[in-house]
């Protein structure tokens, strides 16, 4: 199923379930409310999980979560290992504090933790090209993410590789959402227990992937269990039940642990925060529609979705424009493809309203930032040669071609009004110098919002005016 919302997560195909699954996931809607300060409505589905799991227990983690399911098929692949303890079961809970704290703060760190956000990113930078380029769809080296990619990959690597030590090992010790789900599976209705009979023969110990069963203390942990049946159906003597249990497990953390992941959030989100967020000359352009950025990079769970429905491909992530806490967050990337003017697919398709679901005439308002001529690698200003091209691919008419004398030289030359532009970069994609384009999308004068309209009456007098004058005799100005 997630698979196929990944399939019909593409350009010109209408949202509707593409984002169910992240409706569903509550770590999501617990670190960006407290760190976005509002609730994120979006992910309010995801308290039929939290319902479902004090009631079933965390069954979400063994037959849901796409992640979890991934690890399984690998460990298919591994060779038998000796059944190792698990030695930090507490790992996940200590991970769970640490979000919350520095959520708490300001900062989210949710992106390099949520399996279903890791889940979705690996597919979209890594696995979508490839598959793309394999079809002939279209060419990898305009398509590819390249670093962005093998970071993915390696992240996805490691959570793999960690299988060679213990089966489920990011389940059971590192997950947020895996200790989220358990700390509320401790108080489960339903739980796996005991019936008489057992004859202690450690077969249920033996397949049990996350180390909730210990037949020496004839005790089943219902905060490790993911309800994957296994101990049920290999049990010889059939002893193994699933039945009402009063009465929540322990959690066992030390105050040594607690104290350290409140510690790590309050010292590594106010750093992350002072050192780790830049702009790089004012080419960090975000999606029309983003919010703030602070704002931003709290809410954003760096998926990928608004990166994969991108028409032009134009929306690429980030590395380090926007700090490490910024690491696969989208940014447009104009020479490579501009914002189409009636594209609003990345709005629609933010999972957390990171970028906001702009009407397609609204979105034409936003502006993302404002285009600025380099004359001196520009063809008609620095080499006398006619070139119309940014001109005309600029949509909103902000670019006008007027005579101008330079050199004793009379041509039309390109000109930018900043007070129309609105930084959707198609200029700069379809500038015919090579390398860099002679005229260039930078971040100022973009409008970032939380609430509220694009459209004034200000912008809409200036496209007026820009349309009527377009509309005159050659050598008419309208005095604006």
């Amino acid at each position: 199923m997630f698979i196929a919302a990944f399939i019909q997560t593409r350009y010109s195909v209408p949202v509707s379930f593409q984002n169910i699954f992240f409706r569903f996931d509550p770590l999501i809607l617990l670190v960006i409310s407290i760190a976005y300060r509002t609730v994120v409505i979006a992910a309010m589905m995801s308290l039929f999980i939290v319902a479902a799991t004090l009631f079933f227990g965390r069954f979400f983690c063994g037959f849901v979560c796409p992640l979890g399911t991934t690890i399984d098929i690998f460990d298919i692949f591994i060779k038998k290992r000796k059944k190792a303890k698990t030695v930090l079961r507490n790992g996940k809970y200590i991970i769970l504090i640490f979000l919350l704290v520095a959520a708490g703060l300001g900062i989210s760190f949710l992106h390099f933790f949520d399996p279903l956000a890791i889940f979705e990113r690996t597919l979209t930078l890594v696995f979508y090209p490839v598959a793309m380029y394999i079809s002939g769809i279209f060419n990898i080296g305009v398509s590819a993410f390249y670093t962005e990619s093998a970071i993915a990959l390696s992240f996805l690597a490691v959570i793999l590789g960690l299988n060679f030590l213990s089966s489920r090992f990011w389940c059971r010790n590192v997950c947020p959402l895996g200790g989220l789900l358990a700390l509320i599976s401790k108080s489960a209705i339903l739980k796996f227990s005991f019936a008489d009979g057992c004859t202690e023969c450690g077969i249920c110990e033996k397949v049990c992937p996350t180390d909730a069963i210990s037949i020496d203390d004839m005790k089943l942990d219902s905060g490790e269990c993911i309800d994957c049946l296994r101990c049920m159906y290999e049990c010889p003597q059939h002893v193994v039940k699933y039945r009402i249990t009063s009465g929540p497990s322990r959690l066992d953390i030390s105050r040594r642990q607690l104290i350290g992941a409140v510690g790590a959030g309050i010292i590594v989100a106010p750093l992350a925060n002072a050192l780790l967020h830049r702009q790089l000359s004012g080419r960090l352009i975000r999606p029309p529609g983003s919010i703030p950025e602070p704002d931003f990079l709290d809410a954003c769970i760096h998926c990928g979705k608004c990166m994969k429905v991108c028409p032009t491909n134009g929306l690429q992530p980030c590395i380090l424009e926007a700090g490490l806490n910024g690491l696969w967050t989208p940014r447009l990337a104009a020479r490579i493809g501009g914002c189409e003017k009636n594209c609003n697919m990345c709005g629609q398709i933010c999972p957390t309203s990171a970028i906001r679901n702009l009407s397609p005439e609204e979105k034409t308002y936003a502006k993302m930032g404002t285009a600025v001529i380099d004359r001196a690698r520009c063809i008609a200003w620095e080499q006398d040669r006619v070139c119309l091209i940014c001109d005309e691919a600029c949509p909103y008419s902000a670019i006008n071609s007027l005579s101008e004398t330079v050199r004793d030289t009379t041509l039309l030359r390109p000109f930018i009004d900043e007070r129309i532009c609105t930084g959707c970069g198609l200029c700069e994609a379809r500038c015919p110098i090579d390398g860099r384009a002679a005229i260039e999308v930078y971040s100022m004068g973009e409008e970032r919002m939380r609430h509220g309209s694009y459209i004034t009456d200000e912008k809409i007098r200036l496209r007026a005016c820009e349309e009527k004058e377009e509309d005159l005799p050659s050598g008419f100005i309208i005095d604006n």
